[in-house]
């Protein structure tokens, strides 16, 4: 008898210390996730309505589960006059995530500072955010806003290409695409410049909104570009997030999404696709694809790429640029006798699209 109490009280005092053992790991557990929440709203700053006349709606919604993950945003003024846009999505969940999201966030805006534009702030950090084990990597679109002209520039490094609704855009190439920054690839290869008319907007989003699932399927771009379009003229980023998730049976990822409503400014129509090419990219046929879905002809693609290859000889690297014009391609005129930003015709016009193959810089 003796011995089963003495059994007993041993049981007892093992269960006692369990039970405050649990209840300081669940404290501390409170502690970590209040933490990484703390880390994650730095990365997804208050953003006004408006800057530099440019209509600014922003939203983010965490992954369904415990985990913060590594979706950020940021939009601020460089400088007068210019609106810059970062919005990216790190790989993975918890505190390294945030961590390298606060990283990758502040040295994208550090770089938009200084003055560079969207597609050589990514080649940049790519290099500086490199990781050699390729295990913290980021997807990122980057874009400048200027006021003055009403144009829209950006670029995209392994992220989904930004939505334009509210105006009957030009579809855009999907070729040629940059790869995440920190994998150690050269990234920030192309850059579109566009116009954004009166009553147009940009959505600009993680994977998180297209990778939610419903009825066992991926909502898809398509999806979510009509949800836009039902959300009425004007639609609030955090209803953009909230018709998702209503939608959705299950949100895995984290979700972010910037909508941009520029004012009405004047102006002539421009399309400008930038794209920097070395040897590599010149075999293959990911260069033609990209080239034949801006509609060049294909005797103008062949010359371009003629023109590229005695670029890439003498300098290693080469820049297309092709501007585009409202209506489909007729002709392309190669070499560096095209001037770069010259104006287009209207959209009733038909005029064919510039291409120039020019040394990196």
């Amino acid at each position: 008898m003796a011995v089963l109490l003495l059994v007993a009280g041993w049981f007892g005092v093992r269960f006692r210390l369990a039970a405050i053992r649990a209840k300081r790991l669940e404290r501390q557990d409170e502690l970590l996730l209040d933490a990484v929440d703390t880390m994650q709203a730095a990365l997804v700053p208050e953003v006004p309505a408006c800057l530099e006349g440019l209509g600014i709606s922003v939203a983010y919604r965490p992954a369904d589960g415990p985990a913060a993950g590594g979706d950020f945003y940021d939009v601020f003024v460089p400088r007068p006059g210019k609106v810059a846009i970062v919005l990216g999505d790190v790989c993975g969940h918890g505190r390294e995530a945030v961590r390298h999201a606060a990283l990758s966030r502040y040295t994208l805006r550090a770089y938009l500072q200084a003055g560079l534009e969207p597609r050589a702030t990514l080649r940049l950090a790519g290099k500086v955010l490199a990781d050699p084990r390729g295990f913290r990597y980021a997807t990122v679109a980057l874009a400048l806003y200027d006021a003055q002209s009403g144009t829209l520039t950006y670029a995209s490094a392994g992220h989904p290409p930004p939505i334009m609704f509210g105006f009957p855009a030009r579809r855009q190439p999907a070729g040629c695409a940059s790869p995440p920054i920190g994998w150690g690839l050269p990234t920030g290869r192309r850059q579109t410049k566009i116009s954004v008319p009166p009553g147009g907007q940009v959505c600009f989003f993680s994977d998180g909104l297209t990778d939610a699932r419903r009825a066992g399927e991926l909502l898809g771009r398509e999806r979510l570009l009509e949800i836009l379009g039902a959300l009425g003229p004007r639609p609030a980023a955090a209803q953009l997030l909230e018709q998702v998730r209503a939608e959705a049976e299950t949100t895995p990822d984290d979700m972010a999404a910037c909508v941009l409503a520029p004012p009405e400014v004047g102006g002539s129509y421009t399309h400008v696709e930038e794209l920097e090419v070395e040897a590599r990219a010149l075999s293959g046929g990911r260069l033609e694809g990209f080239l034949e879905e801006c509609q060049l002809p294909a005797a103008e693609i062949a010359r371009a790429l003629q023109r590229a290859r005695e670029v890439v000889a003498e300098f290693d690297t080469a820049v297309l640029t092709v501007e585009l014009a409202p209506t489909r391609a007729a002709t392309v005129i190669p070499g560096e006798s095209v001037t770069r930003g010259a104006a287009l015709p209207q959209p009733q016009q038909s005029a064919a699209p510039l291409l120039q193959a020019l040394p990196a810089t």
